[in-house]
């Protein structure tokens, strides 16, 4: 189980997020006007290639998850500045050590939260790619369909917003769950980390 869950939080915060900043960099060929050109190609995906695009989309993903989390840390907590409950004085990775050794499930829900929060602003990135490309083709290529490409543009550039919120969201509920769980279940004493 553990192999699936590591597998699973890796495809929702690296693979998925970078197939799409890979589909997007697709959409600045010149030769792509409408959707039903995007579908030709895509149409043409064989299983072989199709492997080969998850890897990529995985490293693209991997690699963007730094910028990620400066975005969030920096622009999410700056927006929607939140304070953090239960607070124990107590080094991260210690709590972490703590979680795992000693509450099991609560462990799996505070990896949960930050697998919702990794793959938030992985897609905070995604949507910027997605407004640079969108205002690529309306700015360079004069495409069919302007008011859409408009629509894709600003609706990627919300889209940046609401994921930098939800990344800030899922943060704080993992901040919160790890706190609570070391004070309720005292894993400090039982521990004997001081």
């Amino acid at each position: 189980m553990d192999k699936f869950f590591h597998s699973t939080f890796d495809f929702f915060t690296h693979a998925i997020p970078g197939l799409l900043i890979l589909a997007f960099l697709f959409l600045l060929d010149p030769q792509l006007k409408t959707a039903h050109d995007l579908l030709e190609i895509t149409g043409k995906i064989t299983a072989g290639s199709g492997a080969l695009l998850l890897i990529v989309s995985y490293i693209i993903g991997f690699a963007m998850h730094p910028l990620g989390r400066f975005l969030y840390k920096r622009i999410g907590f700056f927006f929607w500045r939140r304070k953090i409950l239960n607070n124990v004085d107590l080094f991260i990775s210690d709590k972490y050590v703590l979680l795992r050794e000693y509450s099991p499930a609560n462990f799996k829900y505070v990896e949960t939260w930050n697998m919702y929060c990794a793959m938030a602003h992985n897609l905070a990135v995604a949507s910027i790619i997605m407004f640079l490309v969108a205002m690529a083709k309306i700015l360079f290529q004069n495409p069919p369909y302007l008011a859409a490409w408009i629509a894709v543009a600003i609706s990627s550039l919300i889209g940046v917003f609401i994921f930098l919120h939800r990344a800030v969201v899922f943060s704080i509920w993992a901040a919160h769950d790890i706190n609570a769980s070391v004070k309720s279940l005292n894993l400090v004493e039982r521990g004997k980390i001081k």
